[in-house]
């Protein structure tokens, strides 16, 4: 039976949800409002496992994503513990070489993975990423804008303004 330790936290009104098992982590959620019960969402993914609120477990995780909205360039080089199909998969690792600061069009990330007019599926596979900043979805953008972004677009606004270095802009106020 898998263990599951989840945590929370806030940093600068950013309400941050983590939670890692034994192999790696497991989501990473956030917004400055979350809507529903984190740990029913956990149990709904991992029905088996059992669940314990524990930050040791989740302390290498939170010391990464609490660097990263310092507005440092930390190492996301942390293990996961996720699933998703070989395409999903795919997206999920292209997002991961999108260099921090920068941003990619749903386009970009469809030819990388060898979907040149897939950049729809894209959008889909980001939109089911369960783990926030680690496979950072929210640099890819759409060519009309911002595109979207599970936890709100006011989140991925404030993320690739972090990254741009735009403490002002990226105070959520």
């Amino acid at each position: 039976m898998k263990n599951i330790y989840y945590w929370e936290f806030e940093y600068n009104k950013l309400k941050v949800q983590v939670a890692c098992s034994d192999i790696g982590a497991v989501r990473v959620k956030m917004g400055f409002t979350i809507k529903g019960d984190f740990l029913s969402e956990l149990k709904a993914v991992a029905p088996r496992a059992e669940f314990f609120r524990d930050f040791q477990h989740n302390k290498g995780l939170t010391d990464v994503l609490q660097d990263y909205l310092k507005g440092d360039n930390p190492a996301m080089n942390l293990p996961w513990d996720i699933k998703a199909t070989s395409f999903t998969y795919n997206v999920w690792k292209s997002a991961c070489s999108i260099p921090y600061g920068e941003t990619r069009y749903y386009k970009d990330i469809a030819s990388m993975v060898g979907r040149p007019k897939g950049a729809r599926a894209v959008g889909q596979a980001l939109k089911r990423n369960p783990l926030l900043i680690l496979i950072p979805c929210h640099r890819v953008v759409s060519t009309n804008g911002l595109g979207g972004f599970g936890a709100g677009i006011d989140v991925k606004r404030y993320l690739l303004n972090l990254e741009q270095g735009d403490p002002a802009s990226s105070d959520p106020g």
